[in-house]
């Protein structure tokens, strides 16, 4: 059966996030998989039982201990999943190694359907595209991705926002978000991110295009906006907030526009208040 796998370093924003796979796995038909990688640094073992050796296995042994913990707490939350829906069993695992190796080797044996991890401090669309350890992740794999903040509750998702372009990888963007419609219900919004001096009848040409080719999807909730202008980032931050959207998908590509754009100069600042969980999404 396909999984939900969830990154975990046992902080509150990745135990929170972790918590919201439970009714996702029930709606995708998806088991749970927690996964921590560790990293021990090499020890002079011929000089004996070192105070380094001794805390070392102290340390591995509480992180031994808080991903139990955590496939307690996740599995009392299965267990009010109702009867007639999927209730996600949940199963725990912990490698030593960089988290860019393990994860490119469990991808390759395990039927993943979706990553998800909590965001980090800072903001989610920052790490995101400017850079951290959620970028690392995000480079490895063409899962979607869901960066949960600790402010974010996803247990009704009733709008998603997909923030696009009108390029091929959109369009499979939007094809994988029907899908999850069917099962979720939610009203998709298509975003069209654009700078001001854009051309207007070429845009009007990649729109029409565009939705002739999405409505072979045959999705009824669908819908089509538009920002453009000066400081992209934070428009699509306030657009999101004003229009209570909870869920913003942004196709990760390093050439495409929207990369581009969210690694300008001033995105960093303009990003300060974002708060809504993402998924950027490599299909």
């Amino acid at each position: 059966m396909k999984k939900i796998l969830v990154l975990t370093d046992y902080t509150y924003n990745a135990n929170h996030a972790a918590a919201a796979a439970i009714p996702l796995g029930a709606k995708l038909h998806a088991n749970i998989l927690l996964f921590n990688t560790f990293l021990s640094h090499p020890v002079l073992s011929e000089l004996g039982g070192t105070p380094y050796d001794a805390e070392l296995l102290i340390w591995v042994d509480e992180s031994k201990g808080k991903i139990t913990d955590l496939k307690k707490h996740l599995e009392k939350l299965v267990a009010k999943v109702p009867h007639r829906e999927h209730r996600p069993s949940v199963d725990c695992l912990r490698e030593e190694g960089s988290l860019q190796y393990q994860l490119k080797f469990l991808l390759e044996r395990k039927d993943i359907e979706l990553i998800i991890m909590g965001a980090r401090s800072g903001t989610t669309i920052e790490h995101l595209l400017i850079g951290s350890d959620n970028s690392t992740v995000i480079n490895q794999t063409n899962r979607p991705v869901l960066i949960i903040p600790e402010s974010a509750n996803l247990k009704k998702i009733k709008k998603v926002t997909v923030a696009c372009d009108f390029d091929e990888g959109d369009l499979n963007a939007v094809h994988y978000l029907t899908k999850l419609g069917r099962l979720f219900d939610f009203q998709l919004e298509i975003l069209h991110v654009s700078l001001w001096g854009d051309s207007d009848s070429r845009e009007i040409e990649m729109k029409t295009k565009f939705s002739n080719r999405v409505k072979r999807y045959r999705y009824p909730k669908i819908s089509y906006h538009n920002i453009s202008g000066k400081e992209l980032p934070a428009r699509l931050n306030r657009y999101c907030e004003e229009n209570q959207s909870d869920l913003l998908v942004l196709v990760h590509d390093h050439h495409s526009f929207l990369s581009r754009l969210f690694k300008g100069s001033n995105a960093n600042a303009q990003l300060t208040n974002q708060q809504i969980p993402v998924i950027p999404s490599g299909m």
